[in-house]
């Protein structure tokens, strides 16, 4: 697997890497600085973790410029995450 690519840093909280999807997620929801896992993020929000994929993916999906960003990865191989994120509900997305 080749997903050195799709981590972009860790979680603030955590150390978990963060992908290039949730990355995009963070910047959505405003953090610029400091990132946070989905489920660090979900924790913060008090939401689940699909209350808030589909939260900060309905406004990825609204705005172009974080529609390009998801976009660019494009296979679940690339997931560093594969085990503990939602793998199945990231890639049943699309833009």
């Amino acid at each position: 697997m080749n997903f050195e690519k799709s981590i972009i840093t860790k979680c603030q909280q955590s150390s978990e890497p963060i992908c290039r999807r949730v990355y995009n997620m963070n910047l959505a929801l405003g953090y610029t600085e400091e990132f946070y896992s989905l489920a660090s993020l979900a924790q913060i929000h008090n939401k689940s973790q699909e209350e808030m994929f589909d939260f900060a993916f309905d406004y990825i999906e609204s705005r172009d410029c974080f529609r390009k960003e998801w976009a660019k990865m494009t296979s679940r191989e690339e997931c560093p995450l594969e085990n503990s994120c939602l793998i199945d509900k990231c890639f049943s997305k699309k833009l």
